[in-house]
């Protein structure tokens, strides 16, 4: 289960708001998650605004929920550095697999460097999560892909504006 409720008052509303701008009745999200954690803004806020472009497609997950409460097709809903709702994203894909042998196309498609720095920056941010001693190469991760349907960034937008 998410670490957010989707029942959150905040959810439902932005969730309303997509499924009124989309013209398409939308169902509560299975998830509701920032990127980075919780523990840096400034980080959530910069790869939220890399989803609602279009340069962030894929998250990697661990440890893997189990039982897995979502799947494709089921929406979630990424927050931003505050807690506040962002974006609704549609899950396209799973792959799981050891994180040693995580696809550069897929790290890449995490829009957070090279091959190198998401290895180096997924280590170091899983080691200091609760049992993060335990993350290493021969760890199970959840590869994600998604796509962003709301908001839909516009070209020309601001920038360096909020975000939702």
């Amino acid at each position: 289960m998410s670490a957010v409720d989707p029942n959150r008052a905040d959810i439902v509303a932005f969730m309303a708001k997509a499924s009124a701008a989309l013209g398409i009745p939308l169902p509560a999200p299975k998830d509701v998650f920032n990127f980075g954690g919780t523990g840096n803004m400034s980080l959530s806020d910069k790869l939220l605004h890399f989803a609602i472009a279009g340069l962030k497609t894929a998250t990697t997950s661990w440890p893997i929920p189990d039982p897995l409460y979502w799947g494709v097709g089921d929406l979630s809903v990424i927050l931003d550095g505050r807690g506040m709702p962002g974006a609704v994203m549609r899950t396209t894909s799973f792959v799981e697999c050891k994180f040693k042998d995580v696809a550069e196309n897929f790290a890449l498609a995490e829009a957070e460097g090279d091959y190198e720095a998401y290895r180096q920056g997924h280590t170091e941010f899983y080691g200091k999560q609760k049992d993060g001693e335990q993350f290493n190469g021969e760890s199970m991760v959840l590869c994600e892909r998604f796509e962003v349907i709301y908001p839909k960034y516009e070209a020309g937008e601001n920038e360096g504006g909020h975000v939702g």
